[in-house]
């Protein structure tokens, strides 16, 4: 698997954390690469082929290829549940973690493009056949 991660991402990086007076960056970023982690554990148990990590302003993207119907449903949610799931753990004990867990969670469940939720919307509606099996992208911000 190739990682890359952009210019723009680390500008991105420095600005949040030079700008942070709350401290949230890093339980932020921690929530989110868990995400990241919780969608290569399903591809890499599905036995889904990632070619590529990179990293964006835009967020991550994993590029691989889905297979489409329960397996890359089950690729889709997996970042979310990892994500629902730490925010239930952390939610008395670590509460800033457990609102980056929840709120990420939530975010890319929403049905816009380039979201988890999107994809899983899409899955729903073509009855899990995807138009296109090749270098599918799962985004996250």
């Amino acid at each position: 698997m190739r990682i890359r991660v952009t210019a723009g991402f680390w500008l991105l990086l420095g600005a949040f954390w030079l700008l942070d007076r709350q401290g949230v960056t890093l339980p932020f970023l921690l929530a989110a690469g868990l995400h990241e982690a919780g969608h290569l554990a399903a591809l890499r148990a599905l036995k889904i082929p990632v070619y590529a990590l990179e990293l964006r302003t835009s967020g991550a993207v994993i590029r691989a290829e889905l297979p489409g119907g329960p397996r890359e449903a089950w690729a889709l949610a997996a970042g979310p549940a990892v994500n629902l799931l730490l925010a239930l753990l952390f939610w008395r004990s670590q509460p800033l973690f457990g609102l980056c867990n929840l709120s990420l969670a939530l975010w890319n469940l929403l049905p816009i493009p380039g979201r988890d939720g999107a994809g899983l919307l899409r899955l729903c509606r073509r009855g899990g056949n995807p138009t296109s099996r090749i270098e599918k992208r799962i985004t996250h911000e």
